[in-house]
């Protein structure tokens, strides 16, 4: 038994092409990642994401540096050695990749015929399995007979059948509507807790990165904290509110920020608290609607990260922007239907932050 991390990366680098037309995709790229652990991986296409995935899933090497994996080094180990490691991890794709000829359940069986598992019911393994995963009344349809959700699922089942130590998630809810990718990033978060399973996420999707342990950035190869990458974004942030009002930039960055706060404060941001954030951004600073899921998304990311609010206005709010900062407070609290105590411990705290009499 070892206390190692099951993933951990020091130092790698990747390299694409030769001689002239040789490109480097990550630079002394390091990081661990423990036991029960969901790190979800961020950042602009091209920045590496994928590259990284497939280094972690044995399924290409490094030039440089050290991708330990399991306890195993994975950087020119044999590759009767990269098939047991691979064996050990479970891949989830942006599309679900099910063949169309079989049923749910003979999938999964796939899965676990390629990896040559051993010993035990293989039959009630997979309805375990799918029932797990709520397709446990699916497991004889064919995929055609499934929504995208429920497909996507089904994908996560194959993944998990043969109860892997990594999950390696590439873009898992690219292709679904906003219900059915909160519920697959919610089962991976709870069979990640359950079964003690590392789990690495790559996704540009900002609505789910609530259920990660830890955000890592990945931006022209070079990987940053999510605070580094937050604190960069909120600079053009404040740059892109200059334009409009430049007095006011401090002042709407902590406003945006301020928000996010309320809405995160009960742990789950609902639909109807984004509406209300995006509609109070709006009438506030008259952006446009690009421009305000910008920076809603940018200050929910700050959020995350944990940054102060910082670069406030020296001079107090006044009269007016006290009134309806206070208000809007309050609306982002209501939009869901109720105010619960931690959002108005949250809002007492920001009030406190800016020296504003919190109204009883």
């Amino acid at each position: 038994m070892t206390d190692s991390p099951p993933i951990s990366l020091s130092d790698v680098s990747y390299f694409y092409g030769k001689g002239a037309l040789k490109k480097q995709i990550l630079f002394g790229v390091g990081t661990d990642v423990r036991a029960g652990e969901i790190i979800i991986l961020t950042g602009p296409s091209g920045s590496g994401k994928t590259t990284l995935l497939t280094l972690i899933g044995a399924l290409r090497s490094a030039q440089e540096g050290s991708v330990k994996v399991l306890g195993q080094e994975l950087n020119n180990a044999k590759e009767r050695a990269l098939i047991k490691i691979r064996r050990q991890i479970g891949y989830i794709f942006q599309s679900h990749n099910l063949l169309d000829s079989l049923t749910i359940s003979q999938n999964v069986q796939m899965a676990m015929r390629f990896s040559k598992a051993k010993g035990g019911n293989t039959r009630k393994q997979i309805q375990d399995v799918l029932e797990r995963v709520g397709l446990g009344e699916h497991m004889n349809k064919y995929p055609s007979a499934l929504s995208g959700g429920q497909k996507q699922r089904a994908g996560i089942a194959r993944a998990l059948v043969n109860k892997p130590s990594i999950v390696l998630a590439d873009e898992p809810t690219a292709s679904l509507d906003k219900q059915s990718g909160r519920d697959v990033v919610d089962l991976i978060q709870e069979l990640a807790r359950e079964d003690g399973t590392a789990v690495v996420l790559v996704t540009h999707d900002n609505r789910i990165l609530d259920v990660a342990d830890r955000i890592l950035h990945l931006e022209d190869g070079h990987m940053k904290s999510l605070t580094e990458a937050v604190s960069e974004d909120t600079s053009r942030m404040l740059n892109l509110l200059s334009k409009h009002d430049p007095s006011s930039a401090s002042y709407l960055a902590s406003f945006a920020f301020a928000l996010a706060r309320v809405a995160f404060a009960d742990n789950e941001v609902t639909e109807e608290e984004r509406i209300a954030m995006q509609r109070i951004l709006r009438d506030v600073a008259h952006l446009e609607p690009a421009e305000v899921n910008f920076i809603m998304e940018l200050s929910m990311m700050q959020r995350l990260a944990q940054s102060q609010m910082a670069d406030r206005t020296g001079d107090g709010l006044g009269a007016d922007r006290t009134k309806h900062f206070v208000e809007s407070l309050y609306e982002i609290a209501r939009a869901d239907g109720s105010v619960s105590p931690e959002e108005i411990n949250e809002i007492r705290a920001i009030t406190a932050e800016f020296g504003i009499a919190h109204p009883e």
